[in-house]
This record gives structure tokens, sequence and C-alpha cells, in this order.
């Protein structure tokens, strides 16, 4: 490996290993908060008393739901620190596509929700639609760095 590259394979390393902490951090917003996020209520232009006297359980399931998503992306985040240091540190193009399709889907909808979210907030708090794209763009850059190392355009050639 030529320094160039070992540089650039160091690099998206530490891109991953970045994308695995915030992706953690994320999930554990949304999996240890006893309440939804204050852009939530500025969707539903509704404050949290107004929410809980129209129906309580809404309120529940949607803290129910918010538990789920972070949990979700817990286990996303720790899977990518996994892959990184069994699949990609040693070299294996395997991990180069899991992290791919296992990062890929869940981020984009996340952005896209973000988005229509936030265009449909008139005042109030709006979510951090710059998160999950800064989220992206790591991603596609610890992938662009470690590809052509990883060499994950010669998978099934012999």
């Amino acid at each position: 490996m030529t320094a160039r590259k070992n540089i650039s394979f160091r690099i998206s390393i530490i891109l991953f290993y970045l994308l695995s902490v915030g992706t953690i951090a994320f999930g554990s917003l949304y999996f240890f908060r006893s309440d939804i996020m204050p852009y939530h209520y500025s969707f539903l232009h509704l404050t949290p008393e107004e929410l809980t006297s129209f129906n309580p359980n809404i309120l529940k399931l949607m803290i129910a739901f918010l538990k789920i998503i972070g949990s979700s992306f817990i286990a996303i985040g720790i899977g990518i620190a996994i892959i990184t240091y069994r699949g990609i540190k040693k070299e294996k193009p395997w991990a180069w596509w899991s992290i791919f399709v296992i990062y890929f889907f869940p981020i984009v909808t996340t952005y896209i929700i973000t988005i229509i979210v936030s265009n449909n907030i008139t005042e109030g708090h709006k979510p951090p639609s710059w998160l999950a794209l800064s989220m992206i763009i790591d991603l596609f850059l610890a992938l662009i760095l470690s590809a052509r190392i990883l060499k994950c355009h010669k998978i099934g050639k012999k």
C-alpha cells in the first residue's frame, strides 16, 4: 500500500468510526428521552399540554416510536463499529458493502423525513436536517476513500 493510499484508508477508518459514534449518539438521544423532541410539537402545532389533554396515548405511542428508532440507530452504530474493526481494517470488501447497505437507507430516509417535517413547520423548533446530511456526507467520504483499497469493484470476480 502506498503512503497516499495508506493515509486515505486511515482517514476512511476514522470517518467510519465517527459515523458509528454519531449514530450511537443520535440513537441514544431518542432512546433515553422521556418526551418527544421540541420539533415534534412544532410539527403538530401543539404544546405538550394540548397534546396530553387531547389524548395522552398519542404521546405514549410517539415516545415508544422514539425508543424503537433510537434503539435501531444504536444497533446500526454498534454494527458499523464492529464491521469497521472486523472487516474494513482487515481490507475485506464485504465490509464496505455491508456498511453501505446497512447505513444508506436509514440515513437517507431520515434526511428526507427531516426535510419534509422542517418544511411543514411554520414556527418553532425545526429538526436538524444538517445532522442527517452531514452523516450522509461522512458515509460517502469514507466509502470513496476506502473503495480502491478494498477493491469493492471486484466483488464476485476471480
